[in-house]
Order: C-alpha cells, then structure tokens, then sequence
C-alpha cells in the first residue's frame, strides 16, 4: 500500500532558505500554515504501524499526571531511519528545485544541510511521539506537538577505521576486545543539538524520551485506524 505523509513547515522552509538570507538568523513558521504531502515510495510506513496488531513498535507511555505523559521510543524498532531518510530526501530533493543566490541550478549550499538534518530529526521524532499516543488510545492536545520535549537521544556508534589485529598476550587482547566492545555501544546526548554535532545522518535510526507529552486518554474507542493515519492513505 503506497502511504502519503502530511509535514508541515517543510516546504515554507525549503523556500525561505532560497532565498537571499541576512545575518540574523531566519525564524520558522508556525506548524500548520503550510503543509505539502511527502511521497516516499521507499517508506512504507514502519514509524505509523510496523506490529501485527497495527500499533507502533518499541513504544513505552508512562502516565505522569491525568493528561501528561512520558513517552520512550526505541528507533530501531519503530524503524525510524526509514522514515528519516524519506523526510531527508524528500526535503532536499524540492529543495534542488530552488535557486540559490550564488549557486549553479540544483545545487544546495553545503551550509544548509545542517539545517536540513536538524528538522528531519526534529520531524521524525515529534511525528513518532504523536503516531504513539494516538495508536495508544490517547488525543494530543493541540499544542502536543510543539510543547513536548525530546531529550536522551541515543544514536548509533560512529565507525572508526578497521585496524589489524596484532597478536598479543592474553591481557592486551582482553583490553582490546573491550575497547571494540565499548564503540559498539551507542552513544547518549541530552538533546538533538548534540546528537547531530556527534554525526546523527538521516537513514539512522535514534531513540530518545519523551516528556511533557499531553493528551486526553480515550476510552472505548477503536484503534485499528488512528485519526493521523488519514493522511496517510491514498
């Protein structure tokens, strides 16, 4: 089944970035003044339902109040790379469609990319939390999605250039394969800022925590479809 995916803000930020840009720095849109329909024939949809029962998978919401919660995300379950990397090329694909003062058509300045990266990370991640609540019978609020806040964010190791093994003694080796253990282990940042500093690319997955997030719990209600998932059937 194709899906079509509602992001807001992107395209307002794809052409205010062509054009000719002063020294302070540009301010986002509001979410919802505009929006465009992101078509990835390469996504199918694994951040919105990739379990049998139709519910998002490596989700955990633990009830903070009434009608807050706390929400922890595991990407690699949730397959948020594959959603990442449709938003990312999505994003820089319209944007190879502008024209950059001093630039050749169809080319992006270099500086931008980071601020491409930043939103689909940012994208990514508040869309997961939403898709999460709804697919667990509760409503966001209104202003959920901006008021929410993203934090522990673990990325996955970065590579480091393979290095030949030399033969050792039975303690260097041990130190060794610790060593090799220890880059294995993913790496944890207080916030997307830093994660993003440390090499996050999209088409990798990333889990996080999330807080502040309120909504209504529904009670009796049927989640075979959420209300989000509207947009994203033909």
């Amino acid at each position: 089944m194709r899906h079509t995916r509602v992001i807001t803000i992107a395209a307002w930020l794809v052409g205010a970035l062509a054009l000719p840009l002063s020294s302070s720095a540009f301010q986002l849109a509001p979410a919802g003044r505009l929006s465009w329909r992101l078509l990835a024939e390469e996504w199918k949809g694994e951040v919105v339902s990739n379990a049998e029962d139709g519910r998002i998978k490596g989700c955990s919401i633990t009830p903070v109040g009434e009608t807050e919660f706390t929400i922890r995300i595991d990407g690699i379950e949730a397959d948020l790379g594959k959603f990442g990397l449709a938003v990312y090329k999505k994003i820089t694909n319209d944007a190879r469609q502008q024209r950059f003062q001093g630039f050749k058509p169809g080319t992006i300045p270099p500086h931008l990319l980071p601020t491409y990266k930043a939103f689909t990370m940012d994208e990514v991640a508040r869309e997961a939390v939403l898709e999460a609540m709804q697919q667990n019978d509760i409503r966001p609020f209104e202003s959920c999605r901006t008021d929410l806040v993203i934090a522990e964010i673990s990325i996955p190791p970065r590579k480091s250039p393979q290095k030949k093994k030399k033969k050792r003694g039975t303690g260097a080796a041990e130190k060794e394969e610790m060593e090799e253990q220890k880059q294995l282990e993913w790496l944890v940042f207080d916030n997307m800022k830093d994660a993003l500093k440390a090499g996050w690319e999209p088409g990798e997955s990333f889990s996080f925590l999330a807080t502040n997030c309120k909504g209504q719990k529904l009670k009796d209600v049927n989640t075979a479809a959420s209300p989000s998932l509207a947009t994203l059937q033909d």
